[in-house]
């Protein structure tokens, strides 16, 4: 951090100056800015320009949302049962006994509700190890004071130029997380540069650090888990603004952007722009 000093006005917090401030207000999602699936960014034309409505989400989507609702899940039962009990043992059996009915695995297909059942133990057996660890460490120590993070974290980035609705998968203190279910992509770190901004501009606190957290299908199916930490320089900051100003400018101008060479996996524009769409 001393040898790469985020510039004061790469913060938030100057969202209403330049570079910050954007050309116009179109209330854009962090999907449209940074999660660049579509290399020319027709997906993004066709649902801001066009107004078409996408399919039904892909599988993978589908999948990826159950992924988010387990750490959601696994943290407020955390948060719930800590305060409650000092024992790990009991603060365990109540996340057992209720993560099922908060998960709502009756909505899911029986081998993705066990497949998501088994990433929930992961997550509280790991819940549990950290509290049992921190007591130990900090005697006197209730064991849930390092994970009192906000998940599913609703907030606006209308100053910005994004959506009043943005969701943060999860928010602690000078650090932001996302979650993504699939093979990392290089553009995620942007995505967490964005939410940086965003969080400093509501709060006006910085937020320097991120985590990105894979999940993924591990060894005979059971759920992986990656996780890579970052620096939230003044680089990622800057990258994110100019692909910010970048889709800005596509929804003003009168350009189309063509098809691209390969469409990305899982688009739900697919049908669109290779069976009969649009040129």
């Amino acid at each position: 951090l001393s040898n790469d000093p985020i510039d004061d006005e790469w913060r938030g917090w100057r969202w209403d100056q330049p570079p910050l401030r954007p050309r116009a207000f179109l209330g854009l999602s962090m999907g449209d800015v940074a999660y660049r699936y579509c290399s020319t960014r027709r997906d993004v034309w066709l649902r801001r320009v066009l107004k078409i409505r996408a399919g039904p989400p892909p599988r993978l989507l589908s999948i990826g949302s159950a992924v988010h609702r387990v750490f959601h899940v696994s943290n407020t039962l955390f948060l719930e049962a800590a305060v409650r009990y000092r024992d790990p043992g009991e603060v365990y059996d109540y996340m057992i006994q209720y993560g099922k009915e908060a998960l709502e695995l009756e909505n899911l297909d029986p081998k993705t509700a066990d497949w998501i059942w088994r990433l929930f133990k992961i997550l509280t057996h790991a819940f549990i190890g950290s509290m049992a660890l921190r007591m130990i460490w900090h005697p006197g120590s209730r064991g849930y004071e390092g994970f009192l993070w906000l998940t599913e974290h609703y907030i606006d980035g209308s100053m910005l130029g994004l959506s009043q609705n943005l969701r943060v998968d999860a928010y602690g203190e000078g650090i932001v997380v996302e979650i993504k279910y699939g093979k990392p992509m290089e553009f995620h770190k942007i995505g967490l540069a964005g939410y940086a901004l965003v969080l400093e501009a509501n709060y006006e606190v910085p937020v320097n650090y991120g985590l990105l957290i894979y999940v993924n299908n591990g060894a005979r199916g059971n759920p992986g888990i990656s996780i890579q930490s970052l620096y939230l320089s003044t680089s990622l900051r800057k990258f994110f603004i100019d692909q910010r100003d970048e889709v800005i400018d596509l929804i003003l101008s009168e350009v189309e952007p063509p098809k691209p060479p390969k469409c990305p996996e899982g688009c739900p524009y697919y049908s669109i722009c290779n069976n009969g769409g649009r040129s």
